[in-house]
């Protein structure tokens, strides 16, 4: 596998304002559950001290590949190194750390960059590649989805998952497709987009099909879900939790489980942060970011 640099994987959304939200102590636990190309991970050791501890979870090997090189020198340290790398989702958050030790939970739940432009599990309409979008080997592939699910059920993951407004057309499109031949790459299902929708309105409606389908595929609202209860129980009095959404169902979820537990939870942040104009010039990625911050109550 091709070696990909720090600077190329991927760039870090908000990078300041996740970091100073976490408020980060020199004797601090931490978690980057969506470690990716490492940008926040790095942001974090900057300030922990040599006593503090940080925990990185990915999903994807080649993210946990990747971080694994980029931070060989302080894994090196072994028992004395301030980060340990998990490969596995963030959902499994709770069987890593204790309850109550937790300082900040950071979560950015955007696929990276390179995940987008060079990974060969079919994340991105632009390139050539299967439709599977899995995160881990496991599961079914967005190509089962497309070549199994009924129109009805199409539909509605199209409009849920990806505030699609031409999902009952499309789903229709689907089905009558899939009796001449089956979904299997990205390009079958460009095509399809390119013969319903007109030109205009084409990279919008490819990027919120594959987004729904990713979200399906990876289960990512209920995991997100659960995983945000989880994180209620592992954060220390005052540890915080900062999310960085960028659908309007992951930040519904987020914004409903933090206003759900006002006895445990003190929202920080009233309403989303967005990025700012420089950045979302500079990084077009940026521009349906949110972000929210919680900070558990003192006992």
């Amino acid at each position: 596998m091709a070696r990909v640099e720090a600077e190329t994987y991927h760039i870090p959304v908000m990078l300041s304002e996740c970091i100073d939200a976490l408020r980060i102590s020199d004797a601090g636990v931490y978690v980057d559950a969506t470690l990716g190309g490492g940008g926040h991970t790095s942001a974090i050791l900057e300030q922990l001290g040599s006593s503090g501890r940080l925990v990185s979870f990915d999903a994807d090997e080649v993210a946990i590949e990747h971080c694994s090189r980029r931070f060989a020198d302080e894994l090196s340290r072994g028992e004395h190194s301030r980060l340990r790398l998990v490969h596995a989702n963030f959902s499994t958050m709770r069987e890593h750390l204790t309850p109550g030790s937790v300082s900040g939970v950071l979560l950015d739940l955007g696929v990276s960059s390179y995940q987008f432009d060079h990974h060969v599990r079919g994340f991105s309409f632009r390139l050539q590649a299967p439709l599977d979008m899995r995160f881990s080997p496991e599961g079914e592939t967005a190509a089962d989805v497309l070549n199994t699910r009924s129109e009805e059920q199409l539909s509605t993951l199209f409009f849920t998952y990806g505030d699609e407004p031409q999902s009952r057309r499309l789903a229709k499109a689907i089905v009558q497709r899939r009796a001449i031949a089956a979904f299997r790459t990205t390009a079958d299902l460009r095509d399809l987009v390119v013969q319903q929708i007109p030109p205009h309105h084409q990279a919008k409606t490819l990027a919120r099909l594959f987004q729904a389908l990713r979200i399906a595929v990876n289960d990512e609202l209920e995991r997100l879900r659960a995983t945000l209860l989880d994180v209620i129980t592992l954060l220390a009095p005052q540890g915080r939790i900062v999310v960085m959404s960028y659908h309007s169902g992951e930040d519904r979820i987020v914004k409903n489980v933090f206003r759900d537990h006002p006895e445990v939870l003190k929202i920080i942040t009233k309403k989303a942060v967005e990025a700012s104009d420089e950045e979302q010039r500079v990084n077009p990625r940026s521009r349906s970011a949110r972000l929210r911050v919680a900070e558990r109550r003192s006992e």
